[in-house]
């Protein structure tokens, strides 16, 4: 007559696993714990967005209040104003305030325009120092818009090279 009990071994230590690994996810900092009385998880729960939401990861970009980094579609190398990469924000705000948004404050946070185009999808550019800084604003879905800065160095010499004739 077969085991049967050394069927449900796997199955058992893969749940006592699982269980172990969330257990320890949950007491990890910054993560909320699930208690007992709906009220202090739901307060657990919203002060972990409330910190999701002042997470500053640039010190040298605007990030107007009330708006989310798109991690999924984000890539930070680096951290305050030494950072290069790509930042996708999601703002409440409509494209038009937010290219009136950035054309006013990233020139008080030291950058300098160098050319804008505003329409459907607005491209802005600004440098600062040693680095370009390009962004595209584009209206929501539903509401607001979407706005990816592109942080890179600047390439030096930035005028394109002049065609030249080939021989044959």
């Amino acid at each position: 007559m077969p085991d049967t009990h050394s069927n449900y071994k796997f199955p058992v230590a893969l749940v006592i696993a699982s269980s172990l690994a969330l257990a320890a996810c949950s007491s990890m900092p910054g993560s909320s714990s699930s208690s007992s009385t709906s009220s202090s998880s739901s307060s657990s729960s919203s002060s972990a967005k409330s910190t999701a939401s002042s997470y500053q990861p640039v010190s040298d970009v605007p990030i107007p209040a009330g708006t989310k980094i798109n991690t999924d579609k984000s890539v930070i190398l680096g951290q305050g104003d030494k950072w290069f990469g790509r930042m996708v924000l999601v703002t409440d705000r409509p494209s038009t305030q937010a290219y009136t948004y950035y054309q006013e404050q990233m020139p008080t946070f030291g950058w300098e325009a160098v050319t804008a185009v505003q329409g459907k999808t607005s491209i802005m550019t600004f440098t600062r120092g040693e680095r370009a800084a390009t962004l595209e604003i584009n209206p929501g879905t539903l509401s607001g818009s979407e706005v990816a800065i592109t942080v890179s160095p600047r390439q030096a010499g930035a005028a394109a090279p002049a065609p030249t004739a080939e021989k044959k």
